[in-house]
């Protein structure tokens, strides 16, 4: 029997703007009240009650999702609004467009599919055709707003800012600039969304016209109630020149696809064999190593299965048929693999989880447990124990302080172009006893977990910077205490 999907068995990408966003958003616009006003995906209304309040009158609306359609349609009688797909819809011009795009990465954008959305489908249209082939669902979004926007009409469109140091974000922006000029970049820390979504934004005025100048770049911080503007971070000069790529490398930890499948399965049979100790989650580390790090388990099947599993495995795949998710699974399954088999990855060397929530730490991986993908596996080019050390003091911290992304409550996000950014100190330059010292320090802090030793890490590679010990840990101290308080910071 066929499937029966509804709007709740998908991934729409759905991240609600919050309304007083919506507001400063649509108060950017520069339109007289008359003028053409287009959201081309207006899930809860926000932005149709934010164009309302200004004034517009000519306002056009397109949702995919049919619950929030029928919600929103009885309180906005005077919109044009339609439960359609708005990338295959046949549209006017309009003079504005204003939208918060879906955040759907490129590989689960054939899950809309019940919906008359597929990659190949985005492909094969003309508009798309030199969007990069790992391009998320936005970005179609905001070239087809773009080919449906008046020669000087505005776009103000709000998504993740990720793009801006990914390898397609070069082609995408390529495209805008063909026939657009971006006039404004407003790049926004802290409450942006409903429901607290984690992700990193900016929010684009686009103009379609030529205009060699610019964008006014702005960077603001949003508290749940008020934008208010964010003073930059003047990185101090720590007179560091060694990249980090000269001495590690960081990669993510094990995917699973579907950890309730996988880590601690509820199997009614005892086959320890099939097990393989993980570390899921930094709460179960104390301090600096792993030795005491209380595990998980993950079911890992080479080519024999037993019988026993056969039956648990069997129930998860009936689920994953008929949801049709999680989709890399199904896919597995669709094309006759062994969708339960595992690939393990390498974690010998030093593992750091990217949520920081209050001390920074990298974790030296003593029995090189499997580690989840909320962890970066750090793999060292030098000695491990010495880039253990070069990575466990303030100076590394403050770097990372300075890189990572805030979220309020005390989160520092760090991804892993923020841990590649880090530099340290020219250890050429370190004699045979600063060497031998760092790694006898890493070896304590290893296995005392004693802060102290941070403190004596520090002090010695104070000797090879330009900011003095004292100054640094000031530093590093007053940006953590503002993080951990929630404020705005320089």
């Amino acid at each position: 029997m066929d499937a029966v999907f509804t709007i709740s068995d998908m991934d729409l990408g759905q991240v609600f703007t919050n309304r007083n966003i919506a507001r400063f958003m649509a108060s950017l616009f520069t339109l007289d009240a008359n003028a053409t006003m287009l959201d081309p995906c207006f899930g809860t209304g926000v932005f149709l009650e934010a164009l309302d309040s200004l004034g517009f009158k000519n306002v056009t609306g397109y949702e995919i999702d049919s619950t929030l359609c029928d919600e929103v349609l009885s309180k906005f009688k005077k919109c044009k609004l339609y439960n359609e797909d708005f990338l295959s819809s046949q549209l006017n011009h309009f003079d504005g467009i204003i939208m918060n795009p879906p955040y759907i990465r490129q590989e689960k954008i054939d899950g809309l599919s019940p919906l008359g959305v597929t990659k190949n489908k985005l492909r094969n249209n003309i508009i798309f055709s030199e969007l990069p082939q790992n391009a998320n669902l936005y970005m179609y979004f905001i070239l087809k707003a773009i080919t449906i926007l008046r020669e000087g009409g505005e776009l103000i469109v709000i998504f993740p800012n990720t793009w801006l140091k990914a390898r397609n974000g070069v082609k995408f922006r390529e495209l805008i600039g063909a026939e657009c000029s971006i006039l404004q970049q407003i790049n926004i820390t802290g409450k942006v969304f409903e429901k607290n979504a984690l992700v990193d934004v900016l929010i684009l005025k686009i103009k379609k016209e030529k205009i060699c100048a610019e964008p006014i770049i702005q960077n603001l911080f949003f508290d749940g109630q008020k934008l208010v503007k964010k003073k930059l971070i003047h990185e101090m000069d720590l007179g560091f020149n060694l990249p980090f790529f000269k001495v590690a490398t960081a990669k993510r930890g094990l995917t699973t696809g579907c950890n309730a499948i996988f880590i601690n399965p509820a199997l009614t049979c005892n086959e320890p064999s099939c097990l393989t100790p993980i570390i899921t989650s930094p709460k179960s580390i104390k301090g600096f190593s792993t030795k005491d790090v209380k595990l998980d388990y993950l079911l890992t099947l080479n080519q024999d299965v037993p019988n026993s599993i056969l039956e648990y495995l069997n129930s998860w795949e009936e689920k994953i048929i008929n949801t049709q998710s999680p989709k890399t699974l199904y896919n597995k399954i669709l094309d006759k693999k062994a969708w339960y088999r595992l690939r393990l990855i390498q974690n010998e060397g030093i593992i750091f989880s990217y949520f920081i929530r209050n001390e920074i730490r990298f974790i030296y991986n003593n029995s090189s447990y499997q580690v989840r993908d909320n962890f970066y596996i750090v793999k060292p080019k030098i000695s491990g124990l010495l880039l253990f050390a070069l990575l466990n003091n303030y100076y590394t911290f403050y770097q990372l302080e300075c890189y990572g992304k805030r979220y309020g409550a005390g989160l520092l996000k760090i991804q892993r172009y923020d841990l590649e950014r880090i530099n340290f100190p020219d250890i050429s330059c370190f004699d045979d006893n600063a060497i031998y010292q760092l790694e006898n320090l890493s070896m304590q802090l290893i296995a005392t977990n004693d802060l102290e030793i941070v403190n004596s890490i520090t002090q010695l590679i104070s000797q090879y910077s330009l900011i003095g010990y004292k100054d640094i840990l000031e530093q590093y101290s007053a940006l953590k205490k503002e993080r951990l308080e929630d404020k705005n910071y320089d």
